[in-house]
């Protein structure tokens, strides 16, 4: 049998460790994971040189809002920046124009997005009380899971999050019922409404700094208290909730809690709430400003050892892309800008830099990026490099050591002036999708359209039902 692509001299990276293999690939699959010697036949042979060879990324948390906003992000840029951070799957969220708030919504946004898409791409659809009816219909069209946020819409941002957004408790309560009853992760922005209304009121009277202004409006007890919220609720509802870009290593604690009580949740952080503190808040001031804000170097570590500890199970980008212009309107007035910053080609880098640096190991690396992620999200084709799996590959340099500058293929690279300079050790040097180079040597080596539209398994979706 002749095999499509077979790669040499690789050093494979899961959960079990690393060790060095032969990887043969058929028809977009893994066909077989061979010892280092073994030399099949194939239509090509690519010598990796000892390059370490990672499962595909699945990116949890991605706002592309395409085709909405071209100027800030096409799914074209976007999913090529996913190609070079070795993202190979992408699960992005429903904040769009329109939103995905319904069934129909979501199926039209699928088949909408194909053309332009370089990597694999799930779709989340949104959850709130207004669109109730709708949840089991999202479900029913491939939704990989439900978001809402916990709190209302900025100003002038209600119709893009019609359908998204829940801040009444009792409300919400009804809303993780539904969710709960497809079997999908209800993912939640945890942040309280009402403490948010004080704090911010509070903060808008004070005079300095534009980011320490920010944080004194979205303090910690925001976080925590939205998230022991939702855990009494998720223990009420049987839903399988994951609190989203969580800051807050308390919050990391009271999800560990409630679920050695039996409640069904799972954590998700980021990239710069680990990379960064309140001080690059303080210095950089809007084009730092995300929701959560970044907190303070204590809160940091603390994160840091709960991740270690394996209570934070998925890392994320929660990549929001905007133009330039968009966030400098924040200098002056930090509540003028929005909120988010870029991460797709950051994460992967940044976490091989923590490789580097002892404070992770790469089998830790796939399992929160990877194999995990593929877990809760019900996707067995991805997140492993193993016999029937989809032949997601990214083979990485982590010695490789290099200076960022705020340049890239996503819209947005332009905004992270944050990590200017940073000098980061780990490099991604080919990605495959589905057994096809799209991403070599620093660039695009493939056509949109390659990506495909990707639902949860629906044997595994009813088994969660029944638990």
């Amino acid at each position: 049998m002749e095999h499509d692509l077979v790669l040499h001299d690789v050093r494979l990276v899961d959960a079990a460790g690393v060790r060095p293999a032969t990887v043969a690939v058929t028809g977009g699959r893994v066909a077989a994971v061979l010892e280092p010697g073994a030399r099949p036949a194939a239509a090509e042979h690519v010598d990796a040189g000892g390059l370490h060879l990672l499962p595909g990324l699945v990116d949890t948390h991605v706002h592309l809002r395409a085709p909405a906003r071209p100027d800030r992000e096409t799914f074209r840029t976007g999913t090529a920046a996913a190609a070079a951070g070795g993202v190979t799957t992408i699960c992005e969220m429903p904040t769009s124009e329109p939103p995905v708030n319904s069934g129909h919504t979501l199926a039209t946004r699928a088949a909408g997005l194909q053309p332009d898409a370089l990597v694999d791409y799930a779709l989340y659809g949104g959850a709130a009380w207004e669109n109730r009816h709708e949840i089991a219909a999202m479900a029913d069209a491939g939704a990989v899971a439900f978001k809402t946020w916990l709190h209302a819409p900025a100003p002038g941002r209600e119709a893009e999050f019609t359908g998204l957004s829940c801040p009444d408790t009792g409300r919400l309560h009804v809303v993780m019922r539904e969710v709960a009853r497809t079997g999908l992760v209800h993912a939640l922005h945890c942040e309280h409404e009402q403490i948010l209304a004080v704090e911010g009121e509070s903060a808008r009277r004070q005079d300095g700094v534009p980011g320490a202004v920010h944080a004194a409006a979205r303090p910690q007890i925001a976080e925590d208290a939205s998230v022991a919220t939702v855990l009494a609720l998720a223990a009420a509802t049987g839903a399988r909730v994951q609190p989203v870009h969580v800051s807050s290593a308390d919050s990391v604690v009271l999800a560990a809690e409630a679920r050695a009580r039996g409640v069904r949740v799972t954590v998700e952080t980021c990239p710069h709430y680990l990379q960064l503190d309140e001080k690059a808040l303080v210095e950089f001031g809007p084009w730092a400003k995300c929701n959560p804000p970044l907190r303070s170097a204590a809160t940091v570590d603390r994160l840091w050892a709960e991740l270690r500890a394996g209570r934070v199970d998925v890392i994320g980008t929660d990549h929001c892309p905007y133009r330039p212009e968009e966030i400098a309107t924040g200098e002056e007035d930090i509540f003028a800008s929005p909120p988010g910053l870029p991460g797709l080609e950051t994460m992967l880098p940044i976490l091989l830099t923590a490789v580097h640096d002892g404070r992770l190991t790469l089998p830790d690396v796939v399992r929160l990026t990877s194999t995990r992620a593929a877990e809760i999200f019900d996707l067995p084709a991805k997140g492993r490099i193993a016999p029937g799996a989809d032949a997601d590959l990214v083979l990485v340099d982590p010695s490789s050591r290099w200076t960022f500058r705020p340049e890239g293929f996503s819209k947005a690279a332009a905004n992270a002036t944050f990590l200017d300079g940073t000098s980061f050790t780990g490099r991604v040097v080919t990605t495959f999708s589905r057994g096809r180079r799209i991403f070599d040597d620093g660039r695009i080596v493939a056509e949109p359209g390659h990506g495909r539209f990707v639902r949860p398994d629906r044997a595994r979706v009813a088994r969660r039902r029944a638990e």
